[in-house]
């Protein structure tokens, strides 16, 4: 990796325990002279000498990176990890990439990469490198940087190495015999035929204590996280619905606190010099127009903040393992307010304009608090490849589009079976449909096929974890009985399609019958 010289750099000493390989022999003192027995050393010769025990005790070698001059310093210990003699490795980073298996240092380069790109808080990486016994013995390394220069950029690493060969090994043999065990196991399930129907149910029983693990899971984390923010709304909304409900009177109380003024200017046209001098000062003409105006003002912003908290409600519904029949419009809208802060102009950006087009849909029942998950992970990720596009074309207007509609099952995204599904009303079988397009730049074909799988994701490492489409599959298709498809074209942008039951069954019963 190559690093940018900085304008000004002094080389210093490299970090070493040379210097402690030895404490100072006891000599007699002279006159004026100091005692240097180990009961005087320096707190400097201590911290050098704790640093070889430490070293020794396990088993490391030091090393010490100039990255502007690739010069290496290797201390002994590191040299003789390989078999080395003190003068057959050179002290420079060449030294260092000679001896490592070519099929690895490409992986060390992208481990230092990512470490100096701030992406890792230390570099650690396992690797071989050429012994001079002709063999290859693992190393794991470990390092960070201790200077810089004045820019930021990284001037001197520091690290150790340590011989994990014998680990390895260790872990290589273990490996092979659980191969070898699994190899027995397989035999075994293929001549008693009672032990793999046994085997059989024991899979099975597994899977759906891991799909009960996992429903639990999700569903304790949204319980708690729709509590936390029921609670939050709750506090919000008392001591603003406190001033919402009193600035109604506060304001009619000025309205009648300024006619009581302007009545005594009326009848009083010349006040006495002191009342003059503060009304002078005080520009009551402005005072009387512009506090009406503020208490509006306030007034406005309370009605803003109500409409939050109503959406913080709405968004954190708690279902308690109960279908809801519920305006799926509610839903989308509490979603959006919640956003809001995301849509609107910012410095850098224009506004993202979303347009909706909503159909006439009944009240559909489902679980409201999920659905509401739903929505807030696909706009998110809607207002994601919105922000990317924005950030290279600076003429771009991005623009959101939701459209709700209901349909009969004939035109439905994929072909069903599902008989239980019946409008009494109109004796036909119906599904709602909900498109949430963006005109972003749209995702290529083959990671269209990949975008619904857990911890998958097109965005920057740490900036998301790549579950939030995997779990909305997972509650329209698992919870709801639905339907989740993604249609993209790169260039234009990206429409999730969300097929749902106008009448569903409860999920209790779907679980119940299904099969694995």
């Amino acid at each position: 990796m190559h690093i940018e010289e900085p304008t000004t750099h002094e080389p210093e000493a490299p970090l070493s325990v040379e210097d402690s390989q030895s404490f100072p022999e006891s000599q007699p003192l002279q006159k004026g002279q100091k005692d240097l027995s180990q009961e005087n050393l320096d707190a400097c010769q201590c911290s050098q000498a704790a640093l070889q025990m430490a070293l020794i005790a396990n088993g490391l070698g030091l090393w010490d990176w100039n990255l502007i001059t690739n010069k290496t310093y290797y201390d002994p210990r590191w040299k003789r990890i390989l078999g080395y003699e003190l003068d057959e490795i050179a002290h420079d980073h060449k030294s260092f990439e000679q001896l490592v298996h070519p099929q690895d240092l490409p992986r060390i380069h992208q481990v230092l990469q990512d470490y100096l790109e701030g992406c890792t808080p230390v570099f650690e990486v396992e690797f071989r490198m050429l012994a001079k016994s002709g063999e290859w013995k693992w190393i794991l390394a470990c390092g960070k940087v201790f200077q810089w220069d004045e820019f930021g950029k990284p001037v001197r690493m520091a690290g150790t190495h340590k011989d994990i060969s014998q680990d390895k090994a260790i872990a290589t043999q273990q490996y092979q015999l659980f191969e070898q065990l699994q190899r027995e196991i397989v035999q075994r399930q293929s001549t008693e035929d009672q032990v793999r129907e046994k085997s059989q149910q024991l899979e099975t029983t597994l899977e759906e204590l891991k799909y009960t693990q996992k429903q639990l899971l999700q569903n304790q984390k949204m319980a708690n996280l729709g509590q936390l923010v029921a609670d939050m709304a709750n506090e919000i909304n008392n001591p603003v619905s406190f001033i919402y409900g009193n600035l109604h009177p506060a304001s009619q109380y000025a309205q009648d606190l300024i006619r009581v003024i302007e009545l005594y200017q009326h009848h009083y046209p010349t006040p006495t010099p002191v009342i003059a001098l503060h009304l002078q000062r005080l520009d009551l003409d402005f005072v009387k127009t512009d506090f009406l105006k503020l208490l509006w003002s306030m007034r406005a912003g309370s009605e803003r903040v109500k409409e939050i908290v109503f959406a913080l409600r709405n968004f954190s519904t708690s279902d308690e393992g109960q279908m809801k029949k519920v305006d799926l419009h509610e839903g989308l809208d509490s979603v959006l307010r919640i956003l809001q802060h995301r849509l609107k102009e910012q410095p850098d950006r224009p506004r993202i304009e979303v347009i909706k087009n909503f159909g006439e849909l009944p009240l559909i029942e489902c679980y409201p608090g999920d659905l509401n998950q739903v929505f807030m992970n696909i706009l998110t990720n809607a207002i994601d490849a919105l922000e990317e596009r924005m950030k290279h074309d600076y003429s771009f207007i991005p623009n959101i589009f939701i459209h709700t509609e209901i349909i009969s099952s004939h035109l439905s995204l994929v072909n069903s079976n599902e008989l239980w599904v019946n409008d009494k009303l109109l004796e036909k079988k119906h599904k709602v449909l909900i498109r949430i397009y963006d005109n972003g730049k749209g995702i290529l074909p083959h990671i269209q096929k990949q975008i619904f799988e857990p911890f998958f994701t097109t965005k920057l490492v740490g900036k998301c974890k790549g579950l939030g489409l995997s779990i909305s599959r997972e509650i329209i298709v698992e919870k709801h009985q639905g339907k989740l498809k993604c249609n993209s074209q790169l260039g234009q942008g990206t429409e999730l399609v969300i097929e749902m039951n106008a009448t569903a069954r409860h999920y209790a019963a779907i679980r119940k019958h299904a099969s694995f």
